[in-house]
């Protein structure tokens, strides 16, 4: 009788024990499923950023000038872009919101606050003329100014200007068509003047 006791003390210690291990790794392995999940990710970052208070000083960015002298970004460089909203009808005037690509910087040059953010990158995307077909449509060609200040100094360490692709070819019906500059090009020049390049 002890001896049957004894046994199913020791099965259900062991079926406990194994019951805590497994949900143990259970929950552990949620949490690396949802810290590699690329959607939960952003949306972690995008509530980051949100409770920061970048976002609410785009406007002031937005109006930030500065003179054009070259030279290296401050060190250590702590970076927000902005871009121009395509989204506003146009006529109404240039509006600027942050940037998606603040969140492919290298977590050591995103700026998390607006007293830590010493240098600014502006986005300016626009279209320009460039054509037309023989149907008459007009052709479009992209165009995205890259811009970064050095905040502190009141400078435009740096400008470029990136040219999109050829407007593609468009159907009779159609009135105009569009070239374009792929967002990983944009990444890449700004992270190629702090020093980030591709191997």
């Amino acid at each position: 009788m002890i001896k049957n006791n004894k046994r199913r003390c020791m099965f259900f210690f062991i079926m406990i024990l194994l019951l805590f291990i497994f949900s143990g790794c259970g929950s552990a392995s949620d949490e690396a499923a949802s810290s590699s999940d690329p959607e939960a990710i952003r949306e972690s970052q995008i509530s980051e950023l949100e409770s920061s208070d970048l976002i609410g000083n785009v406007d002031t960015y937005a109006a930030i000038q500065g003179v054009l002298a070259e030279s290296a970004a401050p060190m250590p460089a702590k970076v927000f872009i902005i871009e121009t909203n395509e989204s506003v009808e146009d006529g109404v005037g240039e509006k600027y919101v942050y940037s998606p690509h603040y969140f492919d910087l290298p977590e050591e040059l995103q700026a998390t606050s607006d007293a830590e953010m010493n240098v600014l990158v502006k986005l300016r995307s626009y279209y320009m003329e460039t054509g037309t077909y023989s149907n008459e449509g007009i052709a479009y060609t992209r165009y995205v100014q890259i811009t970064i200040l050095d905040r502190s100094a009141g400078t435009i360490i740096h400008q470029e200007t990136l040219i999109g692709s050829a407007p593609f070819s468009i159907s009779e019906d159609q009135s105009a068509g569009y070239g374009y500059v792929p967002d990983y090009q944009v990444l890449e020049k700004i992270l190629e003047f702090f020093g980030y390049s591709e191997e």
